[in-house]
């Protein structure tokens, strides 16, 4: 089917995590084989700025979902994005927040890297989004900002979608860092940094580039700062009377990802 509502056809699909495609590790229905349908047209990509588990916890949990996953560049994480920063500008000692499982990670993938300093030898505090610290881990962190050390954050996400409701996350943290310090974060990395979708970028142009999820702040945003089209299922944070106080609207509203129609999207 010819594409009816762009001028280029789509030609990579990338996909919001959490609130888009599943909640709480549960599949909204008919996600998985809306994706499987559209992966056998175009690349898919995932995308997530939820740094509470690593790239290899995700990977195994697309694989379980009957999720494809087309290449090693298929999840894109801002643990990855972070990690880079680190080797390029030669940081040695990272004070590394997060949870055990991203942490064994982190240190894996560099075993240079010295993720637990004192605060003396402490260069960078890095915070991911860890959801199941001690109150002793939180003042190593700010024992450690409260001295000026520099710190990043791999999101600013204010919120995580939780069946329950949202729970507290990284954006919360820092409001209570800036409150008690009146600091903030050097660097923050994850959407809407248009640096997330470079993987995509490097086999199709922005325009060609189709980005699926549920939040304003963070998804859309990525995709206008990106200039990919975005198309919006209803099914996570946003809803109608959030749309309504936006002056610019998302390319496709949908009440799921199985309401899309990608056919008409793509040659």
């Amino acid at each position: 089917m010819a594409n009816t509502r762009f001028k280029k056809p789509i030609k990579a699909v990338v996909f919001d995590l959490d609130g888009t495609l599943y909640l709480s590790g549960k599949p909204f229905p008919g996600a998985v084989k809306a994706v499987q349908h559209i992966a056998s047209k175009v690349p898919v990509f995932y995308l997530s700025n939820n740094t509470s588990k690593s790239p290899v916890f995700y990977k195994n949990r697309l694989k379980r979902m009957g999720l494809p996953l087309q290449s090693e560049d298929s999840i894109i994480s801002a643990l990855n994005l972070a990690l880079q920063r680190i080797h390029e500008q030669n940081i040695h000692n990272v004070f590394f927040f997060g949870n055990n499982e991203v942490t064994e990670w982190f240190a894996a993938q560099d075993p240079n890297l010295n993720i637990r300093p004192s605060i003396e030898e402490t260069e960078l505090v890095l915070i991911s989004y860890h959801n199941a610290f001690d109150y002793k881990e939180l003042c190593e962190v700010s024992w450690r900002i409260q001295r000026g050390i520099r710190f990043w954050v791999t999101h600013r996400d204010f919120v995580c979608p939780d069946e329950r409701g949202p729970v507290p996350d990284i954006g919360s943290f820092l409001a209570m860092f800036e409150t008690a310090y009146h600091v903030r974060p050097e660097v923050s990395f994850g959407k809407p940094d248009p640096a997330m979708l470079a993987p995509v970028m490097q086999i199709c142009e922005p325009e060609e580039i189709l980005f699926v999820g549920d939040r304003l702040y963070t998804d859309f945003e990525l995709a206008i700062r990106s200039g990919c089209k975005f198309a919006l299922p209803l099914c996570g944070e946003t809803n109608r009377d959030d749309l309504a106080r936006q002056a610019r609207q998302p390319d496709i509203i949908a009440e799921t990802v199985a309401d899309i129609d990608f056919d008409s999207l793509v040659e």
